[in-house]
Order: structure tokens, then sequence, then C-alpha cells
């Protein structure tokens, strides 16, 4: 990726991209709250916050979105008369917002099909989203579009289960300069699979009370952050000054091991000159699983394998007894703004960091993470998927669409202009370099989070039980990962893709 182009292309569009994305990040990586397993809703508060913004309609976004219907890009690449007659469906295990700014281009401009909203959600569940788009293109039921998840690139263009999209988008015209290098990223076989619209806010993020870091003693993250200060040595100091066993814990996620190997600037599996690369000798990730092993190893993280039963249980961060919540912006969105309203959390109580820097590292790495929306094998409706891209691209690259979405986040999740400041701060290529693993990409079978699979295997015990070093569990885990990518890259897995993506 060309760093220094992308610094200068996105300073002027962060804003717009992370505003947007937020609105549909909830659940995007995980289950409902974006962890690896369902969460617990029991721990559910009232606060004030809506539930299902697909049920509201937010009267600036609305009237923005019928002003840009008389955009030069959609008369460009759309016929005046061209309408929607069928809506896209879309499989999905979180809810469709009906009334996103891209939902309201879309049906200003080209329609709402029947009475219906332009894209129609077909419901799955989580764990099971790839048995059922499997199932469902294999009985000639295709739906339209899928969620992109780099928990499945490549192999699912590989398999066959995605249609390029170059020929029905041309990403030479210039309203594509912003994600062109991003996209090269994703490329596979030579073709484009990705119409990437937006940058997101991504699991490395680090929540904490500022009440709790105060009354441990400690200094202010964000303080330390804004002084070039925080990396994984400040971040070890305090971890362990507040760990108190069985009673405080200083962090908890299911994302931690990403994060940490990810701020050194490369992944477990890269994808370099359209080839799979194994990075797992790699001396920088080397050093990012020993700075893990040392907080497993004094009990500085939430054992959520026996305490919790791996469930993202909130208890604890609600009661001052950890201090950083490692995850995505999604949590806010669905607990922490409810825990907020709840408990009378003064304005300035909860605070977000990013993962520390690697201090070996002569940048601020932060983990990428992109939406897009994947063209499913067996689709027809090819001229609805390309006016949802253009509509999700207008809404997300609209200077006024910014302040009015700005409005509704606050309105539907109480997130405050402090927050989105740093989300948007924290999603600039201009100060943070963006980058992705493809660790998840090789088959569900060995990266599934929530089956133990091999890939997994190889870096999250080390955090969560401490038991055995990242040199150990790489040498247990890691034949079986290059068979993959060896098979992955000679073609050699089709009996694989014939009978769906169990283990043969």
């Amino acid at each position: 990726m060309k760093n220094r182009r992308l610094k200068n292309i996105f300073k002027t569009a962060t804003a717009v991209l992370i505003i947007s994305a937020l609105l549909l990040s909830v659940g995007c990586e995980g289950g409902n709250g974006g962890g690896t397993e369902p969460p617990d809703s029991s721990e559910s508060v009232p606060g004030g916050v809506i539930e299902d913004p697909s049920e509201h309609r937010h009267p600036g976004v609305y009237t923005r979105a019928g002003e840009l219907t008389k955009d030069a890009i959609l008369d460009e690449v759309f016929d005046p008369d061209f309408k929607i007659t069928e809506p896209l469906r879309w499989l999905s295990w979180f809810e469709v917002d009906n009334y996103s700014p891209a939902m309201e281009v879309m049906r200003a401009r080209f329609g709402e099909p029947d009475g219906k909203a332009p894209v129609v959600r077909v419901v799955t569940g989580y764990e099971t989203r790839y048995d059922i788009l499997q199932t469902q293109i294999t009985a000639g039921d295709s739906p339209d579009i899928f969620q992109f998840e780099e928990r499945f690139f490549p192999y699912g263009a590989h398999a066959g289960l995605y249609l390029p999209v170059d020929d029905l988008i041309d990403f030479s015209r210039p309203e594509w300069d912003a994600t062109r290098d991003i996209m090269s990223l994703f490329e596979w076989g030579g073709r484009n699979f990705t119409a990437i619209t937006e940058l997101n806010n991504s699991t490395a993020l680090l929540f904490y009370r500022n009440s709790v870091a105060q009354q441990a003693g400690l200094e202010d993250p964000f303080d330390l952050w804004e002084a070039g200060l925080w990396d994984w040595d400040t971040l070890l100091d305090m971890v362990s000054h507040f760990s108190v066993k069985d009673e405080k814990w200083g962090i908890k996620g299911f994302y931690i091991d990403e994060a940490a190997i990810l701020s050194t600037g490369i992944g477990l599996l890269s994808i370099e000159d359209g080839l799979l690369k194994d990075n797992m000798y790699d001396n920088r990730i080397e050093r990012a699983m020993d700075m893990l092993y040392t907080i497993a190893r004094g009990d500085f993280r939430y054992p959520y394998h026996l305490l919790s039963d791996f469930q993202p249980r909130y208890t604890e961060f609600r009661s001052g007894d950890i201090l950083f919540w490692n995850d995505g912006p999604w949590a806010y969105q669905e607990y922490f703004t409810k825990f907020r309203a709840a408990d009378n959390w003064a304005d300035d109580e909860f605070r977000i960091v990013p993962f520390p820097k690697d201090p070996n590292a002569n940048e601020h790495f932060m983990r990428g993470k992109q939406d897009a929306m994947m063209l499913v094998k067996g689709s027809t409706n090819h001229e609805a998927f390309r006016a949802y891209t253009y509509s999700l691209l207008l809404a997300h690259q609209d200077e006024e669409m910014i302040e009015v979405t700005r409005g509704r986040l606050k309105d539907l999740y109480a997130w405050t202009d402090h927050h989105l400041d740093v989300l948007e701060r924290l999603s600039d290529p201009s100060i943070y370099t963006l980058v992705w693993d493809f660790k998840n990409g090789i088959g569900i079978d060995l990266s599934c989070a929530v089956t133990g699979s091999a890939i997994q295997e190889i870096t999250r015990p080390v955090i969560v039980e401490g038991e055995y070093t990242y040199a150990h569990l790489r040498e247990e885990h890691r034949p079986r990962v290059v068979e993959r990518i060896y098979d992955v890259m000679n073609g050699r897995s089709q009996n694989w893709i014939d009978n769906g993506w169990r283990a043969q």
C-alpha cells in the first residue's frame, strides 16, 4: 500500500467516512456487540438510546439525500430514467438501517420498488452466515449482497462465492481516488471484488473510565496518547499497577492479540503481489506476543475463559473492576452509552484511546477496517448493486451530509463531539498507517473465531490462557495453515470448495 499517498488523499475525507461508517458498524465484526461470542443480553439497561435505527428517519439526512440526487456523478453513471425494479436482497446477521444516508440517497434517486425499501434484509445468524450463504447459492436462491469480511477473504473469492465487480464499476473515475489504494490490497486473481466506499474504526480501540483511572492513581491514558507517550511499555505499567488477582484486571477483550500484532505494522498473513504470504516467524510478531504473554502470566488480563465462559460480560467494566475494554465502536453504541445514561456518568467519564504504539516502530500502526458489499454469485440484480454502491459513495463523501449524519449519530447513540472527533483521528491515514491481516481469509474451518480453529489457536491462547508461548503454539498449529496457503495458491482445494468450507 502506498501509505504516503494515502495520507494525503484521506486527510479531508476521513470525517465523512467515519461518521457514515458508524451507522453501519453495529455487529459487523461479530454477533451483536461485535465480539466473537454473543453478548449476555441480561445486562441490557434502559438509557434512552434508540434500539432499532431502521425505524427512525432523520429529516436532515432525508433532505440532503434529496439534494444529492442532482449530483453529477449519478448523471454520468446512470441513465436519467433508471429506476430499481427489485430491491437488493442482503443476507445479514444484523439489522439493516433502512434510513441510513446511503439508503435515503438510493430511495430518492432510484425509487422504492413495490413500496419496499431499496434493500431488504434476508435474516441469518452470525455463526451460520456462511452455511446459509452457500446453501442459498447452491439452491439457486442467492441473495444479492453480503457484508465484506476479512474473515472470509480471499477464500470467498477463491471459492467462487462472490462475483468480481470491475465490469460494473469504473474504478478509474476520480470519485474512487480516496479508496483505490486500499482496494488494491483486496484484489484476487487480478480482479476487484470490493467496492470500498468507507473506512471505519476497527477493534483496535481501548475504552476506559476516567474516574477509574484517577482512583487508581494512574495518568490519564488520553493525555499520554496526546503527548505521544502511549506505547506498549506504558500499557504494561498501567495494567500491572491496576490488576489485583481475583478482584481487578487491567484489560479485557476478544481482539487483544490482533490489535497487538497489527500495531507492529504487519499481520500473520498478508497479500503481496496477489499472493498470500506467511509472516508468522517475523520478529515483530514475536515481540508483540511476548508482551501479551507477560500480561497473561501476570494475571493482568480478565480471564474470560474461566470467569464468564467466553461471554463478553460487561459487568466488571461498569463496576470499575476492569481498566481497559478492547473492542470496536459498536460496543459503545450497544452497551456503554446505556451505562452512561443509567449510571449518570459525567460527560468526560467515558474515554477512548487506540491500542498503544509499538515502541520499536517508527510510526503508529492501526488495524484497518473497511466496509464494502460483496456481490454474491447467482445474483441477477446487478444494476441495483451499482445503484447502492454509488449511493454509499455519495453519502460517505459529501461534506454537508457529514453534519446531519453526525447529529443523527448523537441522537441515536448519544455519541459526543469529543468521542466522534477521536474516532475520526483514529481512522485518518495522515496520522496512522492502517494495516490489515488476512489470517482469517483461508477458510472458516481454519480461522473461525468461535471454534478454537488453527489460526486462532496460534495467538489467542497466549493472552487468554497464558499457559503456552507463541513459539510453542506456532509450531503446533502452523503446519495446517501453511498447507492451506499452499492449496489456495496452487488451486488444489477444489474438493474442499465443492464440499463447502467444513474440514474434510
